[in-house]
């Protein structure tokens, strides 16, 4: 056994994600890595917009609060030019005190119950509309497995971003020459995104176009503007289900 894979086994995930929040924000420090606070938000006539069912499932309820709440923290926030953003410096750590509840979570392959469960549908809207509005992408985390057939997906295979805190988080940077901001809320089972900006913002042409490999394997071409602008591979995992333990 590998001292990583020791570690992982002896010592709680809690514990884990704390030291691993710790490193990175000393990482952050060092580096003179730095994100805006701003929060009074940008009223725009036009936002580009993404609507998204979230689909009913185990823990339904509790992932309608999580998003909810998650709304709450995320909407308003600006993101000012040449400025970086930060989904974990938004939210903050996803737990009881925090207002967030146990939901379902996939991790190391695995599908189980956490506190925070369900943030990644938020995320992965954050990130779909970040493509669109033409912000760099600092660092995205895409899912390694695919779990949904097609009639289960509330975003595009391609469009995904996990958000694990303490050790993946999303991050954007503003290159525009004007500040915009998010805007999110929940209402009748679907979550909407907004992003707003202080002038015109045209939205970008965001294809995901699928490359079938070898069974189980997906490959996912994200193009922005006829442009390849990265890829992402995922085994595909539909059959995969929570196990009693984890429920």
């Amino acid at each position: 056994m590998t001292l990583r894979a020791l570690i992982r086994r002896v010592v709680p995930m809690s514990a884990r994600q704390h030291w691993a929040h710790m490193r990175r924000r000393l990482h952050d420090k060092m580096h003179g890595i730095r994100f805006g606070t701003g929060s009074c938000g940008i009223a725009s006539a036009h936002p580009i917009r993404l609507i998204q069912p979230i689909m009913p499932g185990v823990f339904y309820d509790n992932k309608i609060t999580n998003i909810s709440r998650g709304c709450t923290l995320l909407s308003r926030t600006v993101i000012e030019s040449q400025e970086s953003w930060s989904f974990w410096q938004r939210l903050l750590r996803p737990n009881a005190a925090n207002g967030f509840v146990t939901g379902r979570n996939l991790v190391n392959g695995v599908l189980t119950a956490q506190t925070g469960g369900g943030l990644c549908q938020l995320s992965s809207m954050v990130y779909h509309l970040a493509l669109l509005a033409g912000l760099s992408i600092i660092e995205r985390h895409p899912h390694s497995i695919d779990i949904y057939e097609e009639h289960q997906r509330f975003t595009p295979l391609g469009a995904d971003a996990t958000v694990v805190w303490g050790f993946k988080d999303l991050r954007l940077h503003n290159p525009h020459p004007f500040p915009v901001s998010f805007e999110f809320f929940v209402n009748n089972g679907q979550l909407t995104g907004e992003v707003h900006a202080a002038e015109h913002l045209s939205s970008h042409d965001v294809q995901f176009i699928k490359r079938p490999l070898e069974t189980p394997w997906m490959q996912i071409d994200t193009h922005i503007n006829g442009q390849l602008s990265n890829t992402t591979l995922y085994e595909q995992k539909q059959d995969m289900q929570m196990t009693t333990a984890s429920l």
